[in-house]
């Protein structure tokens, strides 16, 4: 007997696809480790070699033997590459698993033969949720050791590559406001009024207005045919939820649009006809 589709499911997951988890999570690490950015190279989306093979993020310390005292960068070495899971995905094995084999490509491409070796590089898996079966997997199958180093940081030991496991609801909020705060169910009234105050002093800078926003559309909610918004969130943000939309669509615009003159042009080119619907 077939089930009825689970509506609610669906529309949960249509609204964390709006958002940019990615753009936010590289955003609350550029301000939770703000005091050291200065010696800190941040490339997203990094490219490996010719298959495109891509790395949610790239951390490049640009001086290795300055310590950094905060418990998500004391595994970082020179090359940090993160791979990130947002609200509506898990870290699998099969991330796991990849993400070391990029960090394999990222060696063989860098620098000069035999320059760099696995003791040059970090890995952080930044995850919303604790991935209950990787960890299961690396501990019953693999005989390696996860050790909890501080609250939602977990070392991999005996890994061929430092890695390191971070579980963002588990964070300290005194210590990783922003990262912690990554959330679509941001309820807590007295974090809306820290992320308010730390705001007020930095709302000029792009990184807090890009976090803020997406964080804004995650904590968005469907009522009937209007959308509900924390409303601790709309006045940190300043703003409303038509100018949420509003947003929203110009940003979709600004992505898609490029992308279809792109496919036009290489089509065209190909002597292929092409006919797409002018957008209202």
């Amino acid at each position: 007997m077939n089930q009825k589709p689970n509506t609610s499911l669906k529309k949960a997951k249509s609204k964390r696809h709006c958002v940019n988890w990615h753009e936010a999570a590289i955003c609350a690490l550029k301000i939770d480790l703000r005091d050291y950015n200065h010696f800190l190279e941040f490339q997203s989306e990094y490219i490996l070699g010719k298959n495109s093979y891509r790395i949610d993020l790239l951390i490049i310390k640009k001086l290795n033997k300055q310590p950094i005292p905060k418990n998500i960068a004391h595994i970082f070495r020179t090359y940090n590459l993160f791979e990130i899971k947002g609200m509506g995905t898990f870290l699998s094995t099969d991330s796991y698993y990849k993400t070391i084999g990029y960090a394999g490509l990222f060696i063989n491409q860098t620098g000069k033969k035999n320059q760099y070796t696995s003791l040059d590089i970090s890995l952080t898996f930044l995850s919303m949720h604790y991935p209950r079966r990787l960890m299961k997997h690396l501990q019953k199958e693999r005989n390696l050791i996860v050790e909890k180093y501080s609250p939602g940081v977990y070392y991999v030991i005996k890994e061929i590559f430092n890695i390191q496991i971070i579980v963002i609801k588990e964070l300290l909020p005194e210590e990783y406001l922003y990262l912690h705060c990554l959330t679509d169910k941001l309820h807590d009234s007295k974090l809306i009024a820290q992320l308010a105050d730390d705001y007020k002093i930095h709302q000029d800078q792009d990184i807090y207005i890009k976090y803020l926003h997406q964080l804004t559309t995650a904590n968005t909610r469907k009522k009937g045919d209007s959308l509900m918004v924390c409303e601790g969130l709309l006045n940190l943000f300043g703003t409303s939820s038509e100018e949420i939309i509003e947003r929203t669509k110009q940003e979709d615009a600004e992505y898609y649009l490029p992308q279809i003159d792109y496919l036009k042009d290489l089509l065209r080119k190909n002597n292929i006809p092409f006919d797409l619907p002018s957008r209202q």
